[in-house]
């Protein structure tokens, strides 16, 4: 997904230019001995000269994530963890996306 789309973009035929943020996001589903897993992971990528505003927004985005991840333990809350991120996203002046459908 290129820049200023949330999240699931459809790749087309615009070429990646300089000063874009790239998220390239990869699932896969395979079924293993009767049981189905999912696996899903993705990376964000400053391409080429960035501006500080995009550089600040990456930055973070990895600190939201730092702080969701260091609160994953077995009864975590899910409502706990978002509130963690939004508090993070909030200390650098950002916001989380509260939905995209």
């Amino acid at each position: 997904s290129p820049n200023e789309v949330i999240c699931h973009g459809i790749p087309d035929m615009r070429p990646v230019a300089d000063g874009d943020i790239i998220n390239l996001d990869v699932t896969v589903y395979v079924e293993y001995k009767g049981k189905r897993y999912h696996g899903d992971l993705n990376e964000t990528f400053l391409c080429g000269q960035c501006d500080e505003e995009s550089i600040k927004l990456v930055k973070c985005a990895w600190d939201c994530l730092k702080a969701g991840c260091d609160m994953i333990k077995p009864g975590t809350m899910y409502r706990d963890l978002g509130g963690s991120i939004t508090h993070v996203a909030a200390a650098h002046n950002c916001s989380v996306v509260k939905g995209y459908c």
